[in-house]
């Protein structure tokens, strides 16, 4: 009887050790479009980890950036891919460490912020090409004075580097106070919603950026008619992939070797991305300050 429930036990804990080597790592993904979309868009990039890591991958597209956030303190998110400044509050909040970041065919790892307007915006502030960096947007402060209190705009989300804090750290130091300037301020959720507001005219004045705002001249859903770029940030690091700090040593090896072999016809990320390169948490300082800015201004 003794040895029954000793090979029981034995049993047991071997079919444990296997679930547990079994188990899944959740990616999370932050709204830069539609979740939904984004599920399937990411589905090979999961698949390829999965297989090179022996691991078993599953997707988790959340509905705004703080939620990401959130899932990965509480350990229901293991790696995801953050923007900037959602990174900066993931790695304050939830202990993520970055540890790569997508690259291009012209091995830039950068992205720019956006400020998008309507037509009629554009002509009333007599913009021609888009005003760039922080004196731009002094220049953009000098032609809303007239029109305080009279435009609505629009940011992503408070977690959004380029929908948020890159743009409202560059009003902080020109000296533009939102809710003075702008009749209403709000919030749009994903990038491709801000530009949709534009379109239709529901807002004057959005933010995006260099990814968001081609895609959707490509697609067809905007034109550089209706959605006219206005300002432009200098440039941002780019968006991170990261994964929980307190993850498995081998665990993260893993990952980060699998990463930088993902073949081109298959990688996914932020932008026209061609594949990845690993990356430091130095490389966010920048981004990190601006956040000590953003928190005093909030």
């Amino acid at each position: 009887m003794k040895k029954i429930v000793i090979t029981t036990l034995i049993g047991l804990s071997v079919l444990s050790s296997v679930a547990a080597a079994k188990e899944c790592l959740t990616l999370g993904l932050i709204p830069a479009e539609d979740p939904k979309a984004m599920l399937e868009q990411y589905k090979p990039m999961a698949q390829w980890l999965e297989k090179e890591t022996g691991q078993c991958i599953e997707l988790k597209a959340s509905t705004d950036y703080t939620g990401v956030i959130e899932a990965m303190r509480a350990k229901k998110v293991d790696i995801a891919w953050f923007g900037p400044f959602s990174y900066a509050m993931a790695a304050q909040r939830a202990g993520a460490e970055a540890f790569a970041v997508g690259i291009n065919s012209k091995g830039i790892t950068t992205y720019k912020s956006y400020l998008v307007a309507t037509p009629e915006v554009v002509k009333a502030l007599d913009i021609t090409t888009p005003l760039v960096g922080l004196e731009g947007m002094k220049q953009l402060n000098t032609k809303l004075t007239p029109y305080n209190g009279e435009y609505l705009m629009a940011f992503t989300d408070v977690a959004s580097t380029s929908g948020y804090a890159a743009p409202r750290y560059f009003m902080y130091k020109a000296g533009i106070d939102p809710k003075k300037t702008f009749k209403k301020v709000s919030f749009t959720g994903t990038h491709d919603a801000a530009e949709l507001v534009i379109k239709n005219k529901i807002m004057d004045i959005v933010a995006d950026n260099d990814i968001s705002y081609p895609k959707m001249l490509e697609s067809g859903k905007i034109s550089k008619e209706t959605n006219v770029v206005i300002w432009e940030s200098s440039p941002l690091p780019g968006s991170p992939l990261a994964y929980r700090g307190d993850l498995d040593s081998d665990i993260k090896e893993k990952i980060k070797n699998a990463i930088v072999k993902v073949p081109k016809n298959i990688v996914t990320g932020y932008g026209k991305i061609t594949g990845y390169k690993i990356v430091d948490d130095k490389e966010f300082d920048i981004i990190k300050d601006m956040k000590k800015v953003i928190d005093e201004v909030r």
